[in-house]
């Protein structure tokens, strides 16, 4: 997604980096506009807090999320990560439930201090929307990521991912259709939007791919279990390691060869290596520098 990212320096060539959708500042704009900026503040603040606590489940759990996005349905974190699907799960549900307990705990406020409904009703509201909004079984919402993960546990990646995608489709037509019967009394262009987001996602690959990807190579022992195929792959001194990690695939265990500029074999790496350099240089690194061909 394009839009713009700050950096800010971390330990062992990590960094955080914080990517926000240019379409985030025109509804920005729109809300000024219209007199509801405090609302939006609310809104936004729900979905930093719902990153938060996936970031903080994450890292109890021992993993470590270092990307997050801003988009208009909320919010993305992600980062170089190996999750299994239990693990998943967890994190997935850590953020919709962080934001339903916020709003519990307003809503008590609000018995015992009435006077404060006034100025907490928008951020109660919101933390309500994005929890909830959040557990459709659609991906990549944490619903959906949390259907995934269960469905990891009983089916091939792929399937699991085939499925979520009928699921997907399935629930943004339904909106798209109560969309269409809305018509009979006022449109609701909301349920139209969140459906075409809905369908859309389920056709466009995830922008994650180093995600998944690193997933399968989290679960190297349980998938080994059963015999795996092993695919090789021919990858250039210059070839970044974000393009080679995008070819892992969950149900195969990946070697690769690496070439020079006349073709001439320098050696070659296993998925598990591949995995190690990701971690150590970070994706925009080439073969050649991160597992030392250059010489």
């Amino acid at each position: 997604m394009f839009g713009k990212k700050s950096h800010k320096p971390a330990q062992h060539g990590d960094e955080m980096r914080i990517y926000i959708s240019p379409i985030m500042f025109v509804m920005a704009l729109y809300f000024v506009a219209v007199g509801m900026a405090y609302e939006f503040c609310c809104s936004l603040a729900a979905v930093l807090l719902h990153e938060c606590a996936h970031a903080r489940v994450a890292k109890k759990l021992g993993y470590e999320l270092n990307v997050i996005k801003l988009m208009p349905y909320g919010a993305a974190l992600c980062g170089d990560v190996q999750l299994k699907p239990k693990d998943e799960v967890v994190i997935a549900l850590a953020g919709p439930v962080f934001n339903l307990l916020i709003a519990v705990v307003i809503a008590a406020v609000w018995w015992l201090l009435p006077s404060s409904y006034m100025f907490t009703q928008a951020f109660c509201y919101g933390n309500v929307y994005i929890g909830l909004f959040n557990m459709l079984p659609v991906y990549p919402l944490d619903g959906g990521r949390v259907m995934l993960g269960v469905l990891s546990k009983k089916l091939k990646r792929k399937t699991a991912c085939r499925v979520m995608r009928i699921v997907s489709v399935a629930c943004g037509l339904t909106a798209i259709a109560l969309f269409a019967l809305s018509a009979v009394s006022s449109l609701n262009l909301c349920l139209l939007s969140v459906g075409l987001f809905m369908t859309v996602s389920a056709f466009i690959p995830d922008g994650k791919v180093k995600y998944r990807a690193l997933f399968a190579a989290g679960n190297r022992v349980e998938r080994i279990k059963t015999p795996l195929e092993v695919r090789r792959y021919a990858v250039s001194t210059h070839s970044e390691l974000s393009g080679v990690l995008s070819v892992l695939d969950p149900d195969k265990y990946s070697e690769f060869t690496v070439v020079d500029d006349d073709m001439h074999e320098r050696g070659g790496f296993t998925e598990t290596q591949l995995i190690d350099a990701v971690k150590q240089y970070g994706y925009s690194e080439s073969v050649g520098k991160a597992l030392n061909f250059n010489d």
